[in-house]
């Protein structure tokens, strides 16, 4: 059976439509709360324990520090962290598969941690592969952009990402 998105008024005789969000008035709304949002896909609980403290706090210094809008016409630089573990793994490394969405406003690209670089290693080689690996996709969105012609504010988008990176590996 279909689902109907009218909803009966309270005398029955009526129905009426849901209100609809009215997004015309409020330019801001097309504002991501962050301009760089990052997420993570762990390849099992171990990689999870590992890796996502350090994640965790990279995330928040971006949400922190990156909240401006950087374009006009992109709203958001979305990393997906992919983690390989005994349960998910991709074997790659890097930043690959790169996806330029303009109807919706984003550019996207994952990011690729093998098991041999969280591992058995120390925190802080885990901190400078997130950061630099970061750092290195937003390189190639911003190369991507700039052949789309695309208008981005890349010296205050890669300043304030220098800031983040800063304190991140304090």
């Amino acid at each position: 059976m279909l689902r109907k998105s009218r909803m009966l008024n309270r005398d029955k005789n009526s129905t009426m439509e849901p209100p609809r969000k009215d997004t015309s008035a409020n330019p801001a709304h097309k504002l991501p709360e962050a301009a760089i949002r990052i997420g993570a896909q762990m390849g099992d609980e171990s990689a999870s324990e590992v890796v996502t403290p350090h994640f965790m706090e990279l995330k928040a210094k971006i949400k922190q520090i990156c909240k401006k809008s950087y374009s006009d016409e992109i709203h958001e630089f979305s990393f997906v962290v992919r983690v390989d573990g005994e349960i998910w793994h991709w074997n790659l490394e890097g930043c690959a598969r790169m996806r330029l969405h303009r109807r919706e406003n984003y550019i996207t690209i994952d990011l690729y941690m093998p098991r041999h670089r969280w591992d058995g290693v120390c925190d802080r080689e885990i901190r400078v592969y997130l950061a630099e690996h970061v750092e290195l996709g937003l390189n190639s969105m911003l190369s991507k952009l700039q052949r789309e012609k695309i208008s981005v504010d890349q010296s205050s988008l890669l300043h304030d990402f220098a800031k983040v990176k800063s304190a991140y590996l304090q």
